[in-house]
């Protein structure tokens, strides 16, 4: 499995595997597939571009995962973990864990003083991956805020 940060040029894997995700599993996210999928180049382009932060998918050769970090819009030295999804044939082998850590990474070496997510309580699977890269939680509400400090 290899891992890939996205530019631009790219926008036409992150369309097709974050319109996968969104059929998949639809109760994950905080979107729609019926808003995304109407999106346009323009529209998927310029959610590639660097100034909201880093996509990145792993391949198998073909792109079985994916998540996006982009900062915060309300704490200057946060970044955002969302968008985390992995092909189901591909779960429990560590791509979850690789696409977590490679933004943690990139979080570190941009200067971000923490990465925040948000679970849905019932992503028990989600939740202990999170935890046992060094992530806590707030505890509260249906969906629960996840944070990890990294500088």
């Amino acid at each position: 499995m290899k891992l890939r940060r996205l530019s631009p040029g790219d926008w036409a894997t992150w369309r097709d595997l974050r319109l996968t995700a969104l059929a998949s599993d639809p109760q994950a996210f905080g979107s729609t597939l019926s808003r995304e999928r109407d999106y346009d180049e323009d529209r998927w382009r310029e959610l590639l571009h660097p100034k909201w932060g880093v996509k990145v998918v792993a391949e198998a050769p073909d792109p079985v995962g994916l998540v996006a970090g982009v900062p915060h819009e309300d704490h200057d030295d946060v970044l955002y973990l969302y968008s985390m999804w992995v092909k189901p044939s591909f779960r429990k082998r560590g791509v979850g864990e690789a696409l977590v850590r490679d933004v943690v990474a990139w979080a570190r070496e941009h200067g971000w003083r923490r990465v925040q997510l948000r679970v849905f309580r019932g992503n028990h699977a989600a939740r202990r991956l999170y935890e046992r890269l060094g992530f806590s939680g707030d505890g509260s509400g249906d969906s629960e805020v996840m944070q990890l400090a990294v500088s």
